[in-house]
């Protein structure tokens, strides 16, 4: 399953895309990715027409795979309500998600899951901004405050 981007969020962010340092749609997943993992927000991206933007984590992002990797199995821990030490519900959702074998070393499961989470903080990001972005200056500055009011809220 390829990673996707919810048409809605593409228009969204027309201000910024193509511009640093939104130079590729996944840089505007990996923003909307965050912001889901962030707040704790999921929604089914297939239910706003998402597009499928690339199969694999571009190059850009391959020294962040693992790290996002554990972000989302953290959020799914999370979110379950898994308590870090009940081992064996954790390794069950590691089991879940990650696939070390695959292109994304995700599960189907996994990439459903990452793809929800970047649907959602899509949502949370629209939510939490009266408009558009029309710059990704101003944007990335309101990113990070929205991103830190996300964790403290979660």
């Amino acid at each position: 399953m390829p990673f996707r981007l919810r048409e809605d969020a593409e228009r969204w962010f027309k201000g910024l895309d193509g511009k640093e340092p939104t130079k590729t749609k996944f840089d505007l997943y990996y923003f909307c990715l965050m912001a889901g993992l962030a707040s704790g927000r999921v929604s089914d991206p297939s239910d706003f027409g998402a597009r499928e933007i690339i199969d694999e984590f571009i190059q850009d992002y391959q020294p962040a795979q693992l790290l996002l990797i554990g972000l989302l199995v953290a959020a799914e821990v999370r979110r379950g309500g898994i308590d870090l030490g009940e081992k064996a519900a954790v390794r069950a959702e590691f089991r879940r998600l990650v696939r070390p074998d695959s292109k994304t070393q995700l599960t189907e499961e996994g990439m459903r899951c990452m793809n929800a989470y970047a649907s959602g903080g899509y949502d949370f990001l629209a939510d939490s901004r009266d408009v558009a972005p029309a710059s990704p200056e101003e944007f990335v500055r309101d990113f990070v405050g929205l991103i830190d009011q996300a964790v403290e809220e979660e």
